[in-house]
């Protein structure tokens, strides 16, 4: 009796696995299905996912995990996708079918949060790939859209109705390394206008790869010019080599001035430094959508606006230098 109740008894357990796994996957499938809702008819996306330990690392940054999402786009048509997360720094990616990086973003150009927005216009039809991460490695819950867009989201970003459009003019009070007084003084080179400030961690992030750039490219003619303003507030300790927040003073002009000679110097900075009024500073920022810092803006030999980054960052320095490389071939 034992022995034959032990092989039925084994069978049902067998059964009973295999029609637990089969549940198991039927869940994990509608899990899928709950997850991403894909509706073809009017082109949007939307996902209330995850980002996890199990999910891929990023290949470009290799520290954070990665989602990738499938999207159709029609050449022509514009389109809005945004990542929106409390519990990481998001960051968009899309690739075209051959796997070209097409756009990327970090912060929503619009400010007050870390969450990531594209607005896109489609060159061509086909498959594209949305990638959704993290910058900071974090990870946690998140939701992804992307839906047709239309002239208003464009002009709803500062930065769009910039592009491929006259450079507005800059006139500074006192320029470091150079003689220039004003940015249309540098109409014929290709520019990298950097918006920064000496209190600004990601922006001296960034100085490896701009002392790097104005060694290789200068001699090519790129010209790099970096406008900032007066902070009254900052003393340079030239041993230390940090900056040191004054109490009940301010510095005068001339004191700035020779307070970022010392800073410049420790930072090994030769490219032209451009110190403007604080009324300019504010126009300018209205002018170019400056909503945080370091935004570096690439103008061609024209004086045209061609590509505008804020953030530091390995995905930024790769775009704008692949900008600034095919700009100064064209005369």
């Amino acid at each position: 009796m034992v022995r034959l109740l032990g092989p039925t008894l084994a069978l049902l357990v067998a059964l009973l696995a295999l029609s637990s796994q089969g549940a198991v996957r039927a869940d994990d499938d509608d899990k899928k299905k709950d997850e991403t809702e894909l509706k073809k008819d009017n082109g949007t996306l939307k996902v209330e996912g995850e980002l996890t330990e199990d999910d891929p690392k990023d290949r470009e940054l290799t520290n954070s995990n990665v989602k990738t999402y499938d999207y159709k786009m029609k050449a022509g048509s514009i389109y809005v996708i945004e990542l929106k997360s409390k519990a990481f720094d998001a960051f968009l990616r899309l690739e075209n079918a051959d796997g070209k990086k097409v756009a990327f973003n970090d912060d929503d150009a619009r400010g007050g949060t870390l969450d990531s927005r594209i607005v896109f216009k489609a060159t061509e039809s086909g498959a594209y790939k949305i990638f959704a991460t993290s910058l900071d490695g974090k990870r946690g819950a998140f939701t992804l859209t992307a839906r047709l867009g239309d002239k208003k989201d464009l002009k709803a970003d500062p930065h769009a109705a910039l592009l491929n459009t006259k450079a507005p003019d800059i006139e500074g009070v006192f320029t470091l390394n150079g003689k220039t007084k004003k940015l249309s003084d540098l109409k014929g080179k290709v520019v990298l206008l950097d918006f920064w400030a000496v209190w600004c961690g990601p922006c001296i992030a960034t100085f490896p790869h701009l002392r790097q750039m104005s060694k290789e490219l200068g001699p090519d003619g790129l010209e790099i010019l970096g406008v900032t303003t007066y902070q009254e507030r900052y003393a340079f300790d030239k041993t230390a080599g940090k900056l040191r927040v004054l109490k009940g003073e301010k510095l005068s002009q001339d004191e700035e001035h020779d307070m970022l000679k010392d800073f410049a110097e420790h930072h090994k900075l030769k490219h032209q430094l451009l110190v403007v009024s604080r009324d300019t500073w504010g126009m300018a920022g209205k002018e170019y959508g400056v909503r945080g810092i370091p935004q570096v803006v690439v103008i061609d030999r024209k004086g045209v606006v061609r590509m505008i980054r804020v953030g530091s960052g390995k995905q930024n320095a790769e775009a704008v230098e692949e900008e600034i490389r095919k700009l100064l071939k064209e005369k």
